[in-house]
C-alpha cells in the first residue's frame, strides 16, 4: 500500500467499484483507479472508500485471470515490487490523479 494520498473527482455512481474479503472475512469496497502493467503482470491499483479506512492509502492487487471472463485478486506482499508497481501508476497516470 503506498501511504501518499490521491485526489480525483470521482462520480459516486461509477461502476468501478470492487468489494474484496479482508484477513479477517470483511467486505472492504474499493474504488478500481487504474490497472498497471509491470514484469508483464497486470495489477489493479484500488483506492478503499469504505469509512474510517480513508488513511489506508492506495491497495495493490495482482489480478489473476482464471478464464471464463473471471479473474481473482492476490495481495502484492512484496514492498519493493508494491513500490516499483506504485512508481509505475504515478509515471502512466500523474496528468490524471494529483498526488499529494
Amino acid at each position: 500500500m503506498a501511504d501518499e494520498e490521491i485526489r480525483q473527482d470521482i462520480p459516486e455512481e461509477d461502476d468501478d467499484v470492487v468489494i474484496l474479503e479482508d484477513e479477517d472475512g470483511n467486505a472492504v469496497t474499493f474504488r478500481f483507479l487504474e490497472l498497471v502493467t509491470v514484469d508483464e503482470k497486470p495489477y489493479a491499483v484500488l483506492l478503499p472508500l469504505d469509512e474510517g479506512d480513508e488513511d489506508m492509502g492506495v491497495v495493490i492487487v495482482e489480478v489473476v485471470d482464471l478464464g471464463m471472463e473471471s479473474e481473482h485478486y492476490d495481495a502484492v506482499l512484496d514492498d519493493d515490487l508494491n513500490d516499483r508497481i506504485f512508481a509505475q501508476f504515478r509515471s502512466e497516470f500523474s496528468d490524471k490523479y494529483d498526488f499529494e
